[in-house]
C-alpha cells in the first residue's frame, strides 16, 4: 500500500528549465557557489534497487550518472542498495546526521512505466510485526526501497527531511543491464528533481 503523501508527478519528459541552480550534465562538472553549497550542506543521495535486472536497477544506475558530477565535500553521493542493517549502521556511525535525503527507486504501483513521482516520506510508523516481516526480508536479499525507509525510519536513522523519487518499471521483470525506454528517459528527469532538491535552500521546501 502506498504512504500517505503529497505527492508531485512528472513524466519522463517533463521540464524543470529555470528551477536548476547547476549545469546540465552535458555542459561538465557541477559547480556550486556559496549559496547552494550551504543550502546543500550534509544531503545524501541514495540509490536503491537489484543489479543488472533492467528497471529494477533503476537505483544504482541513476546513482551512477550522478557520479560523474562534481559534488561539494558535504553532499554523498551512494549506492544504497547492499541492505538496510548495513545501511543503518554506516549512518549510526556519521559524526553528524544529514539535513537532507534524496532516495531513489524502481516501485511498482501500476502507474505508467517511466512515470517519475516525487514525495516527502511521512514518516509512518509501521506494527511491530510487519516492521519484522521487512527486517527479515532484506537479511534475506530482499532489495526494497520502502523496506529501507521503514527501517530507518523505525531506528530514526534517516535525514531530517527525506524525499522519496520513485520510477514506475514495466511490469515484467527481466534479467540485464539496459532499462526500458521509457525508464532510461527517466533518468535526466530524475536528475533534475534531485538537483533541484538540492539547490533549495530550507525556506524553499513544502
Amino acid at each position: 500500500m502506498a504512504p500517505a503523501r503529497r505527492e508531485v508527478t512528472f513524466s519522463a519528459a517533463s521540464s524543470l528549465g529555470g528551477s536548476l541552480a547547476w549545469p546540465h550534465l552535458a555542459e561538465g562538472p557541477a559547480t556550486l557557489d556559496g549559496t547552494v553549497a550551504r543550502a546543500a550542506s550534509r544531503a545524501l543521495v541514495g540509490g536503491v534497487g537489484y543489479t543488472n535486472l533492467r528497471d529494477r536497477s533503476f537505483g544504482p544506475l541513476m546513482i551512477e550518472q550522478l557520479q560523474r558530477r562534481s559534488w561539494p565535500v558535504d553532499v554523498v553521493i551512494e549506492d544504497l542498495s547492499y541492505g538496510p542493517i548495513d545501511v543503518l549502521f554506516k549512518l549510526q556511525a556519521e559524526p553528524a546526521p544529514f539535513r537532507l535525503g534524496i532516495l531513489v527507486g524502481a516501485v511498482a504501483r501500476g502507474r505508467t512505466p517511466g512515470s517519475v513521482e516525487r514525495y516527502v516520506w511521512p514518516g509512518e510508523t509501521l506494527a511491530p510485526d510487519e516492521l519484522q516481516d521487512r527486517i527479515a526480508e532484506a537479511v534475506t536479499g530482499v532489495v526494497s526501497l520502502e523496506n529501507l525507509l521503514h527501517i530507518l525510519g523505525h531506528f530514526g536513522a534517516l535525514p531530517t527531511r527525506t524525499i522519496v523519487v520513485e520510477v514506475e518499471p514495466e511490469a515484467e521483470e527481466r534479467w540485464g543491464a539496459e532499462l526500458s525506454e521509457p525508464v532510461a528517459a527517466a533518468l535526466a528527469t530524475v536528475e533534475a528533481v534531485v538537483l533541484a532538491e538540492l539547490a533549495a535552500t530550507p525556506d524553499d521546501h513544502e
